[in-house]
């Protein structure tokens, strides 16, 4: 069982494997800048709880992972992604997103419907490349031969993709991604819906709202460790 209060290098000794560069110099200085607040002992000593110890380990995992300053860390945790009222761990990207993202499956109050000849003017591609997309499998008419919002938005980032000569052809491969992702994430929510209750079908919406957030965090990520002998200084 956990001890209820650890010293500042008894927290040192608990993170340095996992943080290379963390010290004990770093950690006065995270508090002197308000990120942290442990509790102090009648001789001054500094007293971190497990919540204290999870907040600064997530602080640490945001300038190591992802890079960020610590005025950033500071807003987030000002506007509550740090959940205070569980151990101080992070918040869900789903209760996260209830207070300032959107649900990713969610295509808002947009309803369109376009011709051909309107999605080929609106996307700036001519009329061949839009039923190359269609050809592909990367839009499809909603019927009578008319295109929604996703197609709309399709076409516009595929005419982004022209521009650099990245032909439809060529964008087959996030299509299969798409749909080898999207089997995943389906066999991970199916227990959920096949119980076929409101609360379920909630949670698994919650469900998949995460996951594709996740995953489209893990992407970018791999994209850029792929990528990272291209972005070297010259």
């Amino acid at each position: 069982m956990s001890p209820a209060f650890r010293s500042i290098g008894q927290v040192l000794d608990l993170l340095k494997d996992e943080f290379a560069d963390v010290s004990i110099s770093k950690i006065r200085f995270l508090e002197s800048q308000g990120l942290i607040d442990p509790e102090r002992n009648q001789s001054g000593y500094r007293k971190f709880t497990e919540a204290d110890i999870n907040r600064l380990r997530w602080i640490l995992e945001q300038q190591r992972d992802h890079f960020l300053p610590l005025k950033v860390i500071k807003e987030r945790i000002d506007e509550q992604e740090f959940d205070n009222s569980d151990g101080d761990r992070p918040a869900s990207a789903a209760r996260r997103r209830n207070r300032s993202r959107p649900n990713p499956l969610d295509a808002g109050a947009v309803s369109v419907s376009l011709t051909v000849d309107e999605l080929a003017s609106t996307s700036g591609l001519s009329l061949s490349d839009i039923l190359d997309l269609q050809k592909f499998g990367l839009i499809e008419p909603l019927g009578n031969a008319r295109y929604g919002h996703e197609a709309v938005i399709v076409a516009k980032v595929a005419a982004g993709f022209l521009a650099h000569g990245v032909e439809p052809r060529h964008l087959r491969a996030y299509k299969s991604a798409a749909e080898r992702e999207a089997g995943l994430l389906e066999q991970r929510v199916m227990p959920l819906v096949m119980q076929r209750s409101p609360q379920a079908r909630r949670q698994s919406q919650d469900m998949l709202a995460d996951l594709i957030d996740l995953g489209s965090e893990l992407r970018l990520s791999l994209l850029r460790g792929a990528l990272a002998h291209h972005a070297q200084s010259r």
